[in-house]
């Protein structure tokens, strides 16, 4: 059978074909040609166009369509914007995907119309690159009017040479805008043309109309007038520079279509001046050259890049090259719960020598991002209100105070006063709550009563008084962090320690049994719970015989190394078995809302627990009667899987129980396929021997391929792996090459598990029957990687 497969990919023909048009006649969207995509976020207008109606929750919407390759291509669209486009609102018309193999790796050519430099642009995004390479890039006047009509021609000749034309409204030719040459690979069969319309929650007013997609290119009404493009009368032909690519702000790259002599090779950058280190990134093509400076460039500063002295390989000297060049920053940072935290609050400043009487509420970046606050809201007791923009640094403070108010705070903070910020903080308590652009919620937090010329600070192990001479520490590290690097971040309301609970008198009907160290540990730690969530943690009992909790405590030690509230576990009357698991947590549904419980007999609500810090803290597990230590865990949130991006709802895993608990090693995330956490059942990154199981692949670390299970309605595929931190991609692709379903992406796995396919295309429709190619890599934090490739049936 796979032979058979093999022959069907080496003789499959390559269609040609005349013209694809589309007109939107209607009714529907996909009445004329078999769109794919987001169909439901665009509407036909009674005059014929496409129009976007979008959806609150997404940033673009994007329809596309298969169509067969040909060496010569031509694209022609209409576009109608009725608003003035920038980075975040503009329309971008895809013109192929450039499968490079079947590994999953592919470029998208694209036009974009419109950004906030005003320009049209000719650009190529591949996977594996930071940023999209500009091959044509044109500013128009027409992009800075708040309404845009345009037609725009795109050719391809000979799968190496693009051409850009547009024509404004009420022109009869196109202009030719400028002609560059970018190769594609040999081998593509297929393309996927079609737009995406990129929006914020505001701004709609996106039409598209007259698609035609040709393998004719219609003559050009102008010739090229780009001296740019033109090349020396020469009897060899030259390498040609095909991109440069900033790698950081001290580092550029120069990709070339041919080999490069390099050694009498001068690069420079103005104002800042010449490289200071030349070498190539690929010792044997020689066709990329990475530069370094001395200084850093500044995003949005218009440089001139030159260099000279570069030959090929015969010494044949290439043209000087000098371009203009401008650094474009990164796309703001979005803000996720957390990032930015309330951090400090003053409500009763009466009393204060040092600092000015006035009342203050810090914020905190937690992030190693600077953070442009724009449209945020601050809201005190459920009323929220326009803050005025603001930049917060990276780990840095801004203080938030009533306009016309003095206030000091840390040199390097960022002080903002606000007209509407409150004019009395209320000395018993209150809400407050930090909205951001989109009025999600990033942080809440409801203070208790105040003491005068004291603020509450935020700490590792809740809310505190301030402990600085001044009353406050405004704008700078809070009292109990002074010595640290930065502060502690935990995102937990203020909620004062309750006092001890008196030992629980002697119940006959406990067994008298004392539990010894080292033979409950902590086996699961659940920090940073999903919103509505309920924080746990997880014991694991094993000693070899059944032991009761109920004479056990937990508690956080403090940083002077005593121990903070005690929290009695007497409440849980059970008694573990060996290799049992005791699961803690103040809130069930909190746990069993969220996650897979295989075992509801492990779990138990006890009312009064540590509050967990999201970043790092210490838990000790110990004897009420003695104080003797069972176990305790220094934990940090930097024992999570590096691929792990949002931490919250994420458990951190004990990989093995007779391991030392406090070793990082021994700790990671919670496996994707699991949900992310195993409260009350063997953890998924376990490194206990397993039963054998019959759909374990022979190899020791394996996955197998897709197979139907009748029962469940969709695909499962199983794995098994020889040890904890591999993540997982796996993709489908036709028999053309052509990715059609995304199975998992970069997903953490256990040591065993199984991913699931519900069948479903990328285009959300059902895959139709046939033979399909199932690809998988797995790549281990330690370089590993393996890959994966086999043929299977979609029934």
């Amino acid at each position: 059978m796979k032979q058979f497969i093999l022959i069907i990919l080496v003789l499959l023909p390559v269609c040609a074909f005349a013209q694809f048009t589309e007109t939107f006649d209607g009714p529907e969207i996909d009445s004329n040609n078999l769109w794919e995509g987001d169909l439901s976020d665009f509407q036909i207008t009674d005059d014929g166009w496409l129009s976007l109606v979008g959806d609150p929750d997404k940033k673009y919407s994007r329809l596309k369509i298969s169509l067969p390759y040909s060496n010569n291509m031509e694209w022609k669209f209409d576009v109608k914007m009725t608003f003035t486009p920038s980075d975040p609102n503009h329309i971008r018309f895809y013109l192929l995907t450039e499968n490079l193999s079947l590994l999953g790796i592919s470029s998208e050519y694209y036009i974009q119309i419109g950004s906030t430099k005003k320009t049209i642009t000719l650009r190529r995004f591949r996977e594996t690159e930071k940023a999209p390479v500009r091959i044509i890039e044109k500013e128009l006047d027409v992009l800075k009017q708040n309404i845009v009509s345009l037609s725009v021609k795109v050719t391809l000749e000979n799968s190496s040479l693009w051409s850009l034309y547009v024509r404004e409204e009420g022109e009869s030719t196109y202009t030719l805008l400028d002609t560059k040459e970018q190769k594609i690979s040999s081998g593509i069969k297929y393309i996927e043309s079609g737009l995406a319309c990129h929006y914020s929650k505001k701004v709609r007013g996106h039409f598209i109309d007259n698609i035609e997609i040709s393998s004719n290119i219609t003559p050009s009404e102008e010739k090229p007038e780009n001296p740019d493009t033109e090349e020396p009368v020469s009897p060899v032909v030259l390498p040609k520079l095909l991109s440069v690519q900033p790698l950081n702000l001290c580092e550029l790259q120069f990709t070339f279509d041919r080999p490069v002599d390099i050694s009498e090779a001068r690069f420079m950058i103005s104002d800042i001046g010449k490289a200071d280190r030349i070498g190539y990134a690929d010792e044997q093509m020689k066709t990329v050259v990475n530069t370094k400076y001395s200084e850093e460039m500044v995003a949005g500063v218009n440089y001139t890049i030159t260099y000279d002295g570069l030959t090929d390989m015969e010494g044949n000297k290439l043209v000087p090259f000098s371009e203009e060049f401008v650094l474009e920053g990164e796309d703001e940072e979005e803000a996720e719960p957390g990032s930015i935290l309330i951090n400090e609050i003053m409500a009763d400043p009466k009393g204060l020598e040092e600092l000015p009487e006035t009342e203050y509420v810090e914020l905190y970046n937690t992030t190693d991002n600077v953070f442009v606050l724009t449209d945020w809201q601050f809201s005190y007791g459920g009323k929220a209100k326009p803050m005025t923009t603001f930049e917060i640094p990276t780990k840095g403070y801004a203080v938030l105070y009533r306009s016309g108010r003095d206030i000091v705070a840390g040199p390097s903070a960022v002080k903002v006063p606000l007209d509407n910020f409150p004019s009395a903080l209320a000395n018993t308590g209150k809400l407050l709550q930090l909205f951001d652009g989109d009025n999600n919620l990033i942080d809440e937090v409801t203070y208790e009563k105040a003491t005068p010329a004291k603020s509450w600070e935020r700490s590792s192990s809740g809310w505190h008084l301030s402990s600085d001479p001044r009353g406050g520490t405004p704008g700078s590290v809070n009292s109990s962090g002074k010595g640290e690097e930065t502060p502690n971040e935990p995102d937990k309301p203020v909620t004062p320690d309750d006092p001890d609970e008196p030992d629980t008198p002697d119940d006959p009907s406990l067994p008298d049994i004392t539990v010894e160290p080292g033979e409950f540990v902590f086996n699961e730690l659940l920090p940073n719970p999903f919103a509505g969530g309920s924080e746990y943690i997880e014991l694991y009992n094993r000693s070899d015989r059944a032991l009761p909790v109920s004479g056990l405590s937990v508690a956080v030690r403090k940083a002077d190394g005593t121990l903070n509230t005690r929290y009695p576990l007497s409440s849980v009357t059970a008694t573990i078995e060996s290799d049992g698991y005791v699961l803690l947590t103040k809130n069930l549904e909190g746990v069993t809302d969220f996650y897979t419980i295989q075992s509801p007999s492990s779990l138990f609500e006890v009312p009064k627990l540590p509050i967990l810090a999201n970043t790092s803290s210490t838990l000790v597990l110990f004897r009420s009667k003695d104080g003797t230590v069972i176990d305790e865990v220094s934990y940090t949130s930097k024992w999570h899987a590096s691929s792990i991006k949002d931490q919250k709802g994420v458990s951190l895993e004990r990989i093995d129980p007779d391991a030392e608990t406090q070793s990082p090693s021994n700790w990671t995330s919670a496996s994707a396929t699991v949900g992310y956490g195993t409260p009350g059942y063997p953890n998924s990154q376990s490194d206990i021997s397993l039963p054998d199981d019959p759909d374990t692949p022979d190899e020791p670390t394996g996955i197998k391929t897709p197979q139907w299970d009748e029962s469940a309605g969709h695909y499962t595929i199983s794995y098994y792996l020889d040890q904890p931190g591999y993540n997982c991609r796996a993709f489908v692709f036709n028999i053309a090459g052509q990715r059609v379903a995304q199975i998992a992406n970069h997903e953490l796995l256990g040591l065993t598990g199984k991913l699931t396919w519900d069948g479903y295309a990328l285009s959300g429709k059902q895959l139709q029957t046939g033979v399909y190619i199932f690809y998988a890599e797995l790549y281990h934090t330690s370089g590993t990687v393996k890959r994966y490739k086999q043929v299977f049936l979609v029934r």
